[in-house]
């Protein structure tokens, strides 16, 4: 059964602190804080995160004492970790901190430390850090780094101190170094995984060389743009995307059967032509995530080689014929010269770097492969003229606007953005 701490000098602090705090709560609860100056509540955030990190030395000095006593057996518990979850209802790794820090900072191994963390100068998650790097090291070491350590500390966060002491335990041991990044090398990989709404969940890990290449590139291929609504989450993924189409594109990439590897789009010819035929169909089936929507199917096609295959009933292949309906890099730099180097969809002002090329009247409809019937929409919105139930339409001064299937329509802008896209030009 919990008690209250009544008896002491120690009791009589925790009685007077307890009373500070309600009387802090109180306050911010009352809405006083809407008095303070803006100045006044960054110093406030400064000092009550002070006080907290002075408390968390009390606690960690409690979790010490209890350890080195065993008392924790008194309450059922069959370690400090365990005694300290019960107590403090934190996680288990949380818990192992939690006890290890208190044994680092209860040995004398980094007085520094404690007496910064009792001061207020650093966080409870600065020491969990320096903790669990010099548990094992020499104390003369230790004695070299704990200066430089907390002068980061007292002015960064814990990622910045983890960096410090990482160097620290890399010089320590090279060849424990080594070994650890051997295994951070062995861990990497990517999973894919095609989920029932068609979505695929991409998780990974990477060493860090592979990290740097993978983020620089991604970074690279998505750059913020003026009016960029997509979170950053957003912008990594069509980065990505880009670098992989740019990448398939390549005629240097690898061959495999023959070939450049594709992405293999399978449907049938009610769904290729599309709801204007007065046909529905089906939709199609993409390599690796399995059954996509009709709008989708035809968004994919809508800059692709197609190749027609007749199956008979039996599942034999009576007729094959290539058609192209893939517009070609001569076609996207007349149309990037025509058009400009921005989305030609009004208020938009992404690069062509990120654009698709799309078929003005679909070609499913019997719109042809042309420079006359191209544009090239960025992704996001070459998605909403399939998917969304838009339709893109060229001006005779050159400039377009956007029209939904209800009726409503957006553009033409004034004075659309880019570099080198021509002025609206008077129709004749």
């Amino acid at each position: 059964m919990r008690s209250n701490v009544d008896v002491g000098p120690v009791g009589e602090a925790v009685h007077a602190a307890s009373a500070g705090v309600a009387a802090m709560v109180a306050a911010t609860r009352g809405g006083d804080l809407r008095w303070v100056s803006h100045d006044a509540l960054a110093a406030l955030l400064v000092q009550t995160r002070a006080l907290q990190a002075r408390l968390e030395s009390v606690a960690l000095a409690a979790v010490r004492e209890v350890d080195v006593r065993g008392s924790y057996v008194s309450d059922g518990a069959l370690s400090a970790g365990a005694w300290a979850r019960m107590h403090a209802r934190v996680t288990p790794s949380e818990a192992t901190a939690m006890v290890r820090t208190a044994r680092v900072l209860g040995s004398g191994a980094a007085p520094g430390t404690a007496d910064a963390l009792a001061a207020g100068e650093i966080d409870a998650g600065h020491v969990r850090v320096i903790a669990a790097a010099v548990q094992q090291a020499p104390a003369g070491a230790v004695a070299v780094i704990e200066p430089e350590v907390l002068e980061v500390a007292r002015e960064a966060d814990p990622r910045a101190v983890a960096a410090v002491m990482r160097r620290f335990t890399d010089a320590l041991d090279p060849e424990a170094a080594d070994a650890a990044a051997l295994a951070r090398y062995a861990r990497r990989g990517i999973t894919l995984a095609a989920l029932p709404d068609g979505t695929m969940h991409i998780s990974g890990l990477a060493d860090e060389v592979t990290a740097s290449v993978v983020a620089t590139a991604i970074d690279a291929a998505s750059p913020p743009v003026t009016g960029d609504s997509r979170t950053a989450a957003q912008r990594r993924m069509d980065g990505l995307a880009d670098i992989c189409r740019r990448y398939l594109a390549a005629p240097d990439a690898p061959r495999a059967a023959g070939g450049h590897p594709q992405v293999i789009l399978t449907l049938d010819a009610a769904t290729l032509a599309g709801p204007g035929s007065g046909h529905g169909g089906p939709g199609g089936t993409l390599s690796w995530v399995g059954p996509v929507a009709g709008s989708t199917a035809r968004r994919v096609a809508c800059d692709a080689e197609v190749t027609m295959v007749l199956i008979d009933q039996h599942g034999r292949v009576t007729h094959e014929q290539v058609q192209r309906r893939l517009f070609t890099p001569a076609q996207r730099r007349a149309m990037i010269a025509r058009d400009g180097d921005r989305c030609p969809v009004p208020f938009c002002d992404r690069p062509v770097a990120w654009s698709d090329a799309h078929h003005l009247r679909a070609w499913g409809e019997g719109g042809p492969t042309t420079v006359a019937n191209g544009a090239l929409p960025c992704a996001a919105h070459h998605t909403l003229l399939h998917e969304g139930g838009w339709s893109l339409h060229r001006q005779p001064d050159g400039r377009y606007l956007i029209r939904h299937r209800d009726g409503k329509t957006i553009g033409p802008e004034p004075h659309p953005p880019g570099h080198h896209r021509p002025t609206p030009h008077p129709r004749r």
